[in-house]
């Protein structure tokens, strides 16, 4: 029982996108694929190999980085309008409560890439002009971030949040919205803020990748061993992150969620298998997948 919850087979440089899909199927005869659009471009592809795919699903949004040349309005217009198109076979499924598009993601608050030392554009202005470029960004990802959270109520699916560097904002958004379902993709915060995440939303998701399996990540193991269970998912976010043992020898890939799924039963006090099968009705459960 194996669910990548959060992979970008159709950004894969050295593999090919196909062959790693079905390598993931072969190796895992009761498992499901999430795959994530970040931009208008990217959504359609996941869109697309959703519907190829039996057991494979997408999620939709506008990444924080991918914002900065787009119309708001036109994109969440877009978004919907594929949300409202994505319908089941007739007849339907038994027991099937949505089809294609399960969640909105890949959406939130980047910061690290808004940094003058990580972003040469930013980096020609005289340092007060970029303090007020960098502000005008935050200000702008900060408002893609609500349109899609609104989105999702509307809709009633879980948004899943992409942080770096941004925690703090986060935080004060999903609450000045008093929005609780959600996942926080790719962990790498530490247990306190994942306990302060679980307090205000107890039925919410921590998400963890290939990042858990590095040496140096001791507060995202940490984490890992010690929030509940019932509120732990797995991903590999590939074709990035690649779990050890595979880290720098080779491209990530959906089948790669197993390492991730070992070092947190590795981690945790409990029945290898309890952790599996919870871990796997987890994912099936927020996002409404009941096959």
């Amino acid at each position: 029982m194996l669910f990548d919850t959060h992979c970008h087979p159709n950004l894969a440089k050295q593999k090919n996108k196909n062959k790693i899909i079905k390598n993931f199927f072969e190796q895992n005869k009761e498992a499901f694929l999430n795959f994530i659009g970040t931009n208008p471009k990217t959504n359609l592809e996941v869109l697309e190999l959703a519907n190829k795919y039996e057991n494979s699903y997408c999620s939709l949004g506008i990444h924080p980085c991918d914002i900065y040349d787009l119309d708001l309005e036109k994109e969440i217009l877009r978004m919907e309008n594929l949300i409202l198109n994505d319908s089941p076979p007739s007849p339907p499924l038994k027991g099937e409560t949505r089809w294609k598009i399960i969640a909105i993601w890949e959406c939130g608050l980047d910061y690290y890439w808004l940094k003058p030392e990580n972003n040469k554009q930013i980096a020609k202005y005289i340092p007060e002009m970029q303090q007020k470029v960098i502000k005008l960004k935050k200000d702008l990802q900060k408002i893609f971030f609500k349109a899609q959270i609104n989105l999702a109520k509307k809709y009633n699916l879980p948004v899943v949040i992409h942080n770096r560097e941004s925690s703090e904002d986060i935080f004060e958004i999903l609450k000045q919205n008093n929005f609780k379902n959600f996942i926080f993709h790719c962990y790498s915060e530490n247990l306190d803020y994942a306990k302060k995440l679980l307090d205000f939303a107890p039925n919410s998701m921590i998400s963890f990748s290939g990042i858990v399996t590095f040496k140096n990540a001791k507060e995202v193991q940490e984490t890992a061993k010690n929030i509940p269970l019932k509120n732990i998912l797995v991903e590999t976010d590939s074709p990035y992150l690649t779990p050890t043992p595979f880290r720098w020898k080779q491209e990530n890939e959906p089948a790669f969620t197993k390492y991730v799924l070992e070092k947190i039963i590795e981690l945790r006090d409990e029945n290898p298998e309890e952790i599996e099968k919870q871990i796997f009705e987890n994912s099936k459960r927020i996002f409404g997948i009941k096959k």
